[in-house]
């Protein structure tokens, strides 16, 4: 066979999957620089390197009359120097091509394409245990929101206009597409339009303002963030379906998970509680604008405050939120306790969720104040002052004392954000009902007829959803189990324990049960959680050692004790490695907002 016949046969193999046509050369097969030949030219000719051979061993390689059968063996063999250049320069394309290492402004690193380690042993590609497929062919390091965005809760921090605040530094949430596609997609009442992700951000990619950018400066195009099939889903977001698709990524089968080790826990805080900076009536300008240029909102406006209790209640009044403060406090009716907040719109991935320590009067008591609740009341309406809601939660939240006034957070009072000076908060809901800065609680009859009927409560702008529903009338987030602080691709080391850890919440529900799984979701390894209270956010740990140098991805997700079960779920990856590389030896990021591109940054290195 001729040389061009030769590299013909290979570049068949290679583009029909690599020896997936009979008669093809073993899977990963690769071909020397050349005319025709679909690899990068280093050189005139791809040359051996520094093979050794004895004369005896040269001439069976030449294929010299008198070659027997005993001389030839699986290291000399006729046209062995041939072979020995293939190698060679599919070794100098791997080195060429391996996957970017960036070291963050945090100084961890990341890989967001695996090595492929290992793949098909005794095939071609594997001679130097790392080969080129992911990178090389499929061009991973350069696909993905993260090859140019390194984090995407920068990008939406950084932008022309304001985005709401859906990161959340506290807990180091890393955003997702996933969490963008969800709230663009379908969120009626939020959104002007429904189903715009797509026109969104083609838009911004390839509008007038970012086209150049994107095309030429970062070699932007649709596969930068599509994948292109044929298992008849067509254009596929790329950062949805990549784990699938990338050679490299090993699988350990639940029945193989035997060192890992579950706990949580539900007593951490946050400095903070996560709060949403809607900008829909002034009252939200006012705290939001406050809250960025970090003024401190007068005590004044504390000691003015009122806070008026009526409705179905035997004598109405109104007083004011200091007198009530002291009053309480003197009674001894004051509250304190570690408790949740969390958004109806908090998406699987999302940051939209803190544990905080409380301090507030039960709404119960403030009722008792006005001559208790009367007959025919089903429910008591939060008043925020501006008037932009009236949401309302059940006699049932009133008696258990799980509804409060809030006026201190961490032992601090409010800041302009959390709602200063005071704030309703009930237990064991999302947080449609925490309606910040509130001066009355009305006791109602036209309350929903069912606080557990989610969907009526979505419908009607009324009570607490807990959770998100999709267009087909499904929630989507409840459960919620979500991995923290793992960007894409995380580095760690080779038989060192890692913490996994992350939250998992259900709202009003309690969460019984979650699962692992560390092969796509192809088995999994459940934990029971026992006494986890659904008014506190449950913080979970997996501790877990890699056993060898790799790429693997953690699937995780939840069980609530009334039966819902997760409708998403939450994928991380990270590398595996006996050795860190040398910071030196990576691309050091100063920024993680716009990056350049793997090849973009080789090319102006």
């Amino acid at each position: 066979m001729t040389a061009k016949r030769t590299l013909a046969v290979l570049t068949l193999c290679l583009v029909f999957g690599f020896g997936a046509v009979a008669g093809c050369a073993p899977q990963g097969a690769s071909e020397p620089a050349g005319e025709g030949s679909a690899m990068p030219a280093t050189g005139e000719e791809p040359q051996a390197d520094s093979h050794s051979y004895t004369d005896e061993e040269l001439a069976v390689i030449a294929g010299e009359e008198g070659t027997t059968h005993d001389a030839i063996n699986e290291d000399v063999y006729p046209g062995k120097d041939y072979i020995d250049q293939l190698y060679d320069r599919w070794d100098a394309v791997a080195e060429e091509y391996a996957p970017e290492i960036r070291t963050l402004p945090d100084g961890r690193m990341v890989q967001r394409t695996p090595t492929e380690y290992g793949i098909a042993p005794g095939a071609w590609q594997t001679q130097a245990n790392t080969n080129s497929y992911n990178t090389y062919w499929l061009d991973a390091d350069n696909r993905g929101c993260g090859s140019c965005h390194a984090d995407l809760g920068a990008v939406l921090k950084n932008m022309a206009f304001e985005h709401t605040q859906v990161w959340n530094d506290d807990i180091k949430s890393n955003l997702t597409v996933q969490e963008c596609i969800n709230c663009h997609h379908w969120a009626p009442g939020y959104m002007e339009k429904n189903m715009e992700f797509g026109t969104l951000m083609h838009a911004v990619h390839f509008g007038q303002r970012h086209k150049v950018q994107f095309s030429d400066e970062f070699g932007g195009n649709c596969n930068s963030c599509h994948n292109a099939t044929d298992n008849g889903q067509g254009m596929e977001m790329w950062d949805l379906v990549k784990y699938d698709h990338l050679w490299g990524i090993n699988n350990i089968a639940s029945e193989d998970l035997k060192d890992a080790s579950f706990s949580f826990e539900q007593e951490t805080t946050q400095d903070n509680a996560f709060s949403f900076e809607w900008m829909h009536a002034y009252y939200d300008q006012m705290r939001h604008g406050a809250g960025v240029q970090e003024t401190n909102l007068p005590q004044s406006l504390f000691d003015s405050w009122e806070i008026t209790v009526d409705g179905l209640v035997g004598a109405p009044y109104t007083a004011t939120l200091k007198d009530l403060v002291a009053e309480a406090e003197s009674a001894g009716v004051v509250i304190e306790k570690t408790s949740k907040i969390v958004c109806s719109w908090n998406m699987v991935g999302g940051g939209g969720i803190s544990n905080v320590k409380i301090t507030g009067i039960p709404v119960s008591w403030l009722v008792e104040k006005a001559g208790g609740v009367q007959d025919g009341a089903n429910g008591v309406r939060a008043m925020r002052a501006d008037g932009s809601s009236k949401r309302s939660f059940s006699l049932d939240k009133l008696n258990a004392n799980e509804a409060l006034l809030v006026y201190k957070i961490n032992g601090e009072p409010l800041g302009a954000k959390q709602g200063y000076p005071c704030t309703n908060w009930v237990e064991g809901v999302d947080a449609q009902v925490f309606s910040k800065q509130i001066n009355a609680y009305t006791v109602a009859d036209d309350c929903p007829p069912d606080f557990n009927d989610s969907k009526y409560c979505a419908e009607n702008y009324d009570g607490s959803p807990n959770g998100w529903f999709d267009e087909n009338g499904v929630i989507v987030n409840r459960p919620n189990a979500t991995v923290l602080d793992v960007p894409e691709g995380l580095v760690i080391e080779t038989g060192k324990p890692y913490d996994f850890h992350g939250y998992v919440d259900a709202y009003n529900e309690r969460i019984s049960q979650m699962e692992f799984s560390f092969d796509g979701g192809e088995t999994w390894t459940a934990y029971e959680l026992k006494d986890a209270d659904p008014n506190r956010v449950v913080w979970w740990h997996l501790q877990w050692t890699p056993p060898e140098q790799g790429a693997y991805r953690l699937t995780v997700r939840a069980t609530t004790a009334e039966g819902s079960e997760s409708k998403q779920t939450h994928t991380v990856l990270v590398n595996a490695k006996d050795v860190l590389p040398a910071q030196e030896e990576t691309t050091v990021l100063e920024t993680t907002g716009l990056v350049a591109p793997h090849a973009v940054a080789a090319d102006q290195a």
